[in-house]
């Protein structure tokens, strides 16, 4: 057995049972507990590791959820996917992470389906699900995280809702003159609309108040590195007591550490909102739009499994309110 690649067979011929059987201990189906019991001590000493792609096209079960996401970089990210992996760890599922970071593994998607098939589920986070409009047919449960489509299962956050909170937060202090930070972007498969939500509901809530806002009142900045610093200083220094609505946490730790080099102090100078509630805007002082990432994860997870446990269960999208953290910099 050390010199070839033990199978299936193998395992089954050294523990006396059929193929079938072993199959069946695989993939947790009903098997008497002492056969079970001794076809796991034969896996055990033969050394056989099952092959999860063969057992999935046998009809077996592969515990296997595909995740496809825009980054693995951000903190975002990685909090949702570790809220989503320790929900279905409790099932027994791991996930396979496939970050869709260029059109090189974009078109590897599209070009091998097979590969969406090989497992028992798709999450689909902060992605929007038209990436397979272009010819990718999944068979299997798909779920969506942070984005609402009327035809899956999803879990997303009120995003034009966090622009009016943050709006009447910021028209509740002595502000001068209101200003956002925006971001388009580069990767096409970075769900965008989020933004435009954001940014849609404060303005509208500012023009409900009478308050004049225009094109030049926003900065437009790269989405992984942010406005530049002499954008920023230019906006803290041109306008008095300036309130700004910084549509990611990161965009807002920018402005904090340019206002420092200056002398501005938050709060006193200038206000700031930010968009995540990260782990460090605690101890920053950060007034922020909180988004329930973990909450996101899990529900999505469990979302999930209801629809690989009964395909034919009804569809659910759940809602959740973002949620106005207050700290010094407001």
């Amino acid at each position: 057995m050390k010199n070839k690649t033990v199978t299936i067979r193998d395992v089954a011929r050294e523990a006396g049972v059929g193929v079938g059987t072993v199959s069946r201990v695989l993939n947790s189906g009903s098997v008497k507990e002492d056969t079970r019991k001794k076809i796991q001590e034969t896996i055990k000493k033969l050394g056989y590791k099952p092959n999860m792609f063969a057992r999935t096209l046998a009809g077996g079960k592969s515990k296997r959820i595909l995740a496809l996401m825009p980054e693995v970089k951000s903190e975002f990210h990685w909090r949702l996917l570790e809220s989503f992996d320790h929900e279905i760890d409790k099932e027994d599922y791991q996930s396979i992470i496939y970050p869709l970071i260029s059109k090189k593994r974009y078109d590897a998607l599209i070009n091998n389906p097979s590969f969406a098939q090989e497992v028992e589920g798709v999450v689909i986070m902060t992605i929007t699900p038209n990436i397979f409009d272009d010819g990718i047919r999944v068979k299997v449960p798909v779920v969506l995280i942070e984005e609402f489509r009327e035809n899956y299962s999803c879990v997303y956050l009120n995003n034009l809702k966090g622009g009016r909170i943050a709006a009447n937060h910021l028209l509740e202090r002595d502000i001068t003159k209101f200003y956002a930070i925006y971001s388009s972007a580069a990767n096409p498969y970075i769900k965008n609309e989020h933004m435009k939500e954001r940014i849609t509901g404060f303005k509208n809530t500012l023009k409900s108040k009478g308050i004049v806002f225009t094109e030049d009142q926003i900065i437009y900045a790269d989405y992984s590195l942010g406005p530049s610093n002499e954008m920023i200083k230019l906006m803290l220094t041109e306008t008095k007591r300036p309130g700004i609505f910084a549509m990611t946490d990161n965009f807002a730790l920018l402005v904090m550490q340019v206002a420092s080099t200056i002398g501005l102090i938050p709060g006193k100078d200038f206000f700031l909102v930010g968009y995540d509630n990260q782990t460090w805007t605690e101890k920053a002082g950060l007034t922020t739009i909180e988004q329930p990432i973990e909450e996101f994860g899990k529900v999505g997870a469990q979302l999930l499994m209801e629809r690989i446990k009964n395909p034919d269960a009804p569809l659910r999208q759940i809602e959740f309110p973002p949620l106005l953290i207050k700290r010094n910099t407001t």
